[in-house]
């Protein structure tokens, strides 16, 4: 079943697309990039990123960190791209990554500074390249006032409601909900990402 409850169809190419999902009113969403922030750090517990979210009560928010299908994505875009040597130590990048979350979680806008809208550039180009004319793609809105640098704020057609309470808890609660939807929007590009990895040699990881 696609999120919307809409079953998925095969088009002309046997590649697994989604209908046209009903229409709903935009709710704000706030993700906690510490899937990708984390990830790269080898000191988890002294990075500001863990002391900043144990002071957090809010509620609605995300955690990248239990949307796994995030990095997966990221991870297959990347590989889509040719090879370059040397190989870099990082093999995505912030566009791959921003990409993954606007198909993953149908982010319609995204608060961006002006100095960051190249990467949201990017990252609707590499949808565009990846799911042609039709694409999701993202708009820049500009952010009211500074946000720190691992959070992520936009807006996406919720179908169903967040738990109201605040903290950790909540947070964990929200992305387990939201989770299925990643999981089967991921699994309908899967086995067009991973044949064109594995013909260019590079898996993710």
């Amino acid at each position: 079943m696609s999120p919307t409850g809409n079953r998925p169809f095969e088009n002309h190419i046997g590649i697994l697309t989604f209908p046209e999902p009903l229409r709903a009113e935009l709710k704000p969403i706030a993700l906690v990039r510490d899937g990708e922030c984390l990830g790269r750090s080898l000191d988890l517990a002294r990075h500001p990123l863990a002391d900043w979210l144990s002071r957090q009560r809010h509620s609605g928010w995300l955690l990248e960190s239990m949307l796994p299908e995030i990095r997966t994505l990221a991870m297959l875009l990347a590989a889509r791209r040719p090879r370059v040597k040397p190989t870099p130590a990082r093999l995505s990048d912030e566009a791959d990554w921003l990409a993954a979350r606007i198909y993953l979680l149908r982010l319609e806008k995204v608060e961006m500074a002006e100095a960051e809208k190249d990467i949201l550039a990017r990252a609707n180009d590499r949808l565009r390249e990846l799911c042609g004319a039709g694409a999701p793609a993202a708009a820049a809105c500009p952010a009211p006032s500074p946000q720190p640098a691992w959070l992520l704020a936009g807006w996406a057609p919720f179908q169903q409601a967040v738990r109201d309470i605040g903290g950790a808890a909540a947070m964990a609660s929200n992305s387990r909900r939201l989770r299925p939807q990643c999981r089967q929007r991921l699994d309908a590009l899967l086995p067009m990402l991973r044949t064109e990895a594995g013909r260019s040699g590079l898996q993710p990881r």
